[in-house]
């Protein structure tokens, strides 16, 4: 019970510092979404426009991961008798739907500024914008290295989100800027194609975002940890059976249920004992939250 009651306390501890990290990272795009969107009315830059609606999106993902976090910290009920964890993955599946759609709103709006200067011949946004969005670049790397720095500490899935997010954006900008220099000096179709370009790469990083806490929430886990498991408790003295082993996460925390059978000849003291070792041995090799283990005679 003392190794699952340190997870648990380590668990809400790295919690609050998701949370911190959150609301850093929910200033920044504040700021450079008001600076970007500015600019790019004024010099008419579709790239830097979609860098600015790209922060509009990492603004929206970082409110949904603080209402999944924030959630995440209440004390168990009779509804949810394990916690509220879950709403943490819930809080990053929402954030990266919001994250492809605005990617897919980018893609969109840059292919036809590309196809509008085919037909015509739009002014070249000027030097600032492309000042703009190489700042923009350079503050969001340093962003993404606070929440990697960060994330190597805690592990946390929505440090994770805000990690990627960040990686995003940095590449956003820094591409938003190459790609203005290049409309500047060789074609304004240049302005256009790179928001094309970077909004499909948004893409790709939020279907993989996606694709990971669905696997979560539909009661997915990694049948690697499973075997590892299995190899610890099977290490156990008394234990005649593994009848079952299953893991889920809620959130970032690890639930592990066991059933296994012993001789019938065994007390229920001893089968106590045989219960509370695998749960330490699981919690302290593998920083389970909570182990639930069934024990029942062989027959």
């Amino acid at each position: 019970m003392k190794e699952t009651l340190n997870n648990r306390l380590r668990y809400f501890e790295n919690l609050k510092q998701s949370i911190g990290i959150a609301y850093l990272n929910l200033f920044v795009f504040i700021v450079l979404f008001i600076a970007e969107i500015s600019i790019a009315l004024v010099s008419g830059s579709k790239a830097l426009l979609a860098a600015g609606f790209n922060n509009l999106s990492s603004i929206i993902i970082s409110v949904g991961l603080l209402v999944g976090l924030k959630v995440s910290l209440k004390d168990p009920s009779h509804s949810h008798s394990k916690g509220y964890q879950q709403f943490e993955t819930l809080g990053n599946l929402f954030s990266s739907f919001v994250m492809f759609l605005m990617s897919a709103y980018i893609v969109i709006e840059g292919g036809k500024g590309a196809i509008f200067s085919f037909y015509t011949s739009p002014d070249s946004p000027g030097n600032i914008s492309v000042s703009v969005a190489g700042g923009a670049g350079f503050v969001m790397l340093a962003t993404f290295l606070i929440n990697r720095k960060v994330y190597q500490k805690v592990e946390s899935n929505s440090i994770n989100t805000l990690m990627k997010d960040a990686l995003s954006d940095t590449l956003m900008n820094f591409g938003t800027a190459l790609g203005i220099l290049l409309s500047i000096e060789i074609n304004p179709m240049f302005d256009g194609l790179t928001a094309v370009v970077l909004g499909l790469i948004l893409c790709r990083m939020s279907y993989l975002i996606v694709k990971e806490n669905v696997f979560h929430l539909s009661g997915g886990f990694d049948p690697e940890m499973v075997e590892n498991y299995q190899n610890v408790i099977e290490g156990i003295p008394g234990i005649e059976r593994i009848v079952d082993i299953t893991g889920k996460m809620f959130g970032d925390a690890v639930a592990v249920d066991v059933t296994i059978e012993v001789t019938g000849k065994m007390t229920v003291e001893e089968s106590a004992v045989i219960a509370e070792t695998i749960e330490q041995e699981l919690a302290s090799r593998f920083d389970v939250f909570d182990v639930d283990v069934q024990v029942r005679p062989k027959r």
